[in-house]
């Protein structure tokens, strides 16, 4: 009974707030309701203002009727402490299996916030006391398995200014994240590195990754290549140099990995991908009927890791 209820309360949600990148809280998606200490006030100002009638006390009628108004005005001031704010997740590149999901939003407001709280389903709570017109917060989501996940429902509430109040938000918003494979070496990984330590040489280019030192600078060579650090420093006019790491394409092959966990293997394959990525050692990488091509750099380890987080799993 309570899932099913749970499960239409989402549904009316997901009708009333459409899924965007971004959200603008307003009358639309801003809830309030009395919180625990607030119906308690309402039902001690009922009992005052019920013996102020029975005894015809004035005073005691007038004293009633500003908490009344006190009452209503709270509720007012909170609903505009939270109405107003623009509100947008950003999640970083990478993240790895097993470990906690950092999650940056950024919250852009006319004026500043008070005491407002955000949180996503299942997490600890983050108080943020005054939110300046630009901030930026950093929250955590439990850890996940590889694969590609729907980020949770973002909760953002507030009780200011008396806590008579509280105010809420349930926000979902279209952003996914992609967990990659935890690395982890194997004894058999190790070796085949080992053995492979001759297949590749480095070559100085002006286009490679990897920094190798530096050099008298040229006449003719790109600004953008001179060392205005060292030349700041009085060292003269250097020039950074680069290496390309070329040498025998390696194809990493999850048929080639011993071990009967598919998992396992996978972390084994996401430690040859990182290995030879910072070696700018072309590779490949083969998962039954999908392939990656040969190829070298940071874009290429993401698209080779990204294929071994989502082989075989599905969108949560």
């Amino acid at each position: 009974m309570k899932q099913r209820l749970q499960q239409r309360w989402i549904h009316w949600l997901k009708r009333r707030m459409p899924i965007l990148q971004e959200v603008t809280l307003h009358r639309r998606n801003i809830f309030i309701l009395p919180s625990k200490f607030g119906v308690v006030f309402g039902l001690l100002n009922v009992l005052l203002f019920v013996i102020g009638i029975n005894y015809q006390n004035n005073l005691v009628i007038m004293l009633s009727s500003f908490c009344f108004s006190l009452f209503v005005t709270t509720m007012l001031f909170c609903y505009q402490n939270m109405a107003g704010m623009l509100i947008k997740p950003v999640v970083r590149l990478e993240y790895i299996a097993s470990q906690l999901l950092s999650i940056e939003c950024q919250v852009s407001c006319d004026k500043g916030k008070h005491g407002i709280y955000f949180r996503y389903k299942s997490q600890p709570q983050q108080l943020v006391s005054l939110l300046e017109q630009q901030s930026s917060i950093s929250l955590t989501v439990k850890e996940k398995s590889r694969g590609l996940h729907r980020l949770p429902r973002l909760i953002v509430a507030s009780e200011y200014p008396l806590g008579l109040f509280r105010a809420w938000a349930n926000l979902e918003f279209e952003q996914d994240v992609i967990v990659f494979p935890k690395p982890i070496a194997s004894s058999q990984s190790l070796s085949a590195i080992e053995q492979g330590d001759g297949a590749y040489s480095s070559k100085r280019t002006v286009s490679g990754d990897s920094f190798s030192g530096l050099e008298p600078y040229r006449e003719g060579e790109s600004l953008k290549r001179v060392a205005w650090k060292q030349l700041a420093q009085g060292k003269g006019v250097l020039s950074k140099q680069f290496e390309q790491t070329l040498g025998e394409p390696q194809w990493l092959d999850l048929d080639d990995i011993d071990g009967g966990d598919i998992e396992m293997k996978l972390s084994h394959l996401a430690y040859l991908v990182n290995y030879y990525s910072s070696l700018n050692q072309p590779f490949g990488v083969k998962l039954g009927n999908k392939k990656i091509p040969v190829g070298h750099g940071n874009s290429h380890r993401k698209n080779a890791l990204t294929l071994l987080a989502t082989f075989g799993v599905y969108h949560e």
